[in-house]
């Protein structure tokens, strides 16, 4: 059963089919004082890196753009189905999105775009982490 991952991201029209993405949740504790509670750390989220393939050269564009002009997007979201299933696909949103890597990889019968992007709130399914708050 394939799963297919979209991407869709404020101000670039074309939906972009992502093979796979990664990210991922992290909080330290302190445990060094027995006689004391333990200390969690607020929680931080990873940068989300992904590769589209073959992009549209108008998608191209506006990805350069959102990088070299220093953009916030407003929202970002991948959109990840189990093909065969009937179940809603699993949202990851994240909000006051920025660009933080681009780059491509060119080959004779094949391109492919790598992007990292961070959020200021990220929303996995009914959980949300509102970096913001970490300060």
């Amino acid at each position: 059963m394939a799963t297919i991952i979209k991407f869709k991201v404020d101000g670039i029209t074309d939906e972009m089919i992502v093979p796979s993405v990664n990210f991922g949740l992290n909080s330290s504790a302190d445990v060094s004082n027995p006689t004391q509670e333990i200390d969690f750390q607020p929680i931080s989220v990873s940068e989300f890196s992904f590769s589209i393939l073959s992009p549209k050269p108008e998608t191209t564009q506006k990805l350069l753009e959102w990088i070299t002009n220093h953009e916030v997007k407003n929202e970002a979201k991948f959109s990840i189905n189990k093909q065969a299933m009937t179940e809603s696909a699993r949202e990851i949103v994240l909000k006051e999105v920025c660009l933080t890597n681009y780059s491509e990889s060119i080959e004779e019968n094949f391109s492919s775009t790598h992007l990292s992007i961070v959020g200021r709130k990220v929303n996995i399914g009914d959980i949300e982490v509102d970096l913001s708050q970490n300060r």
